[in-house]
């Protein structure tokens, strides 16, 4: 005669042992992305450190040419201006160099995923912010490079304010363009990334993919 209690013992043991042999699968099947996930970050960290190197050397470069050209109205406030872009793209880089060492692959898969997510949204806003902003600055650092490597001197500074005020009236025209014809300009699959984030497109589906991925964690606490 078959025990009752002997029977629901075995059984409380096989739906143990079978819990366990899902998660070890789950583990196996999601192993390999989370290698790929850890490369690519790795390759991502390097690349943000050497950018932050360069950064921090055109800083120096632009303090220097900055403190030598102080007498020269156009030259000091064109180097000041270059300086504060390159400063604020090192916060920037700082941040997501924070975010991806925040990164724990021992962490739940949805964790694992949000940080991520948060680091991609890192990344979208930086190349937005740091094209947009180069849009407004390009008019001082073409005036740091002609002094500093081929000695030509700005005319004024009603130049200098002409062409920065032309580069912040194109930047409203940059969003309409990469959000009217982003994908759309070229084939490159890279300009049209670039064009999404510009247009904001690719922060949007980042910033809603993150949502969803916190509500998936609080409904299956």
């Amino acid at each position: 005669m078959i025990d009752l209690d002997e029977l629901k013992q075995n059984w409380a043991e096989l739906d143990k042992k079978l819990d366990e042999n899902i998660r070890l699968n789950r583990r196996l099947l999601i192993a390999p992305n989370l290698n790929g996930a850890r490369s690519a970050i790795q390759r991502t960290t390097l690349f943000l450190s050497l950018q932050l190197a360069s950064w921090f050397a055109i800083v120096v470069a632009l303090g220097s040419f900055t403190y030598e050209h102080a007498g020269t109205l156009v030259l000091a406030l064109s180097g000041a201006a270059a300086d504060f872009y390159c400063v604020s793209m090192i916060i920037f880089t700082i941040r997501q160099l924070a975010a991806a060492q925040q990164i724990d692959y021992s962490e739940p898969i949805t964790i694992i995923q949000q940080k991520l997510e948060a680091l991609r949204i890192l990344r979208i806003g930086a190349t937005k912010w740091g094209v947009l902003a180069g849009i407004t600055v390009w008019a001082p650092f073409a005036i740091v490079v002609l002094k500093a490597f081929f000695g030509v001197e700005p005319t004024s500074v009603a130049w200098l304010s002409v062409n920065v005020l032309f580069g912040l009236a194109l930047i409203p025209l940059a969003i309409w363009l990469s959000k009217t014809f982003g994908d759309r300009m070229t084939s490159s699959p890279f300009i049209q990334r670039l064009m999404r984030d510009i247009a904001g497109h690719n922060l949007t589906a980042a910033q809603a993919f993150l949502a969803s991925l916190s509500q998936f964690a609080q409904e299956n606490k």
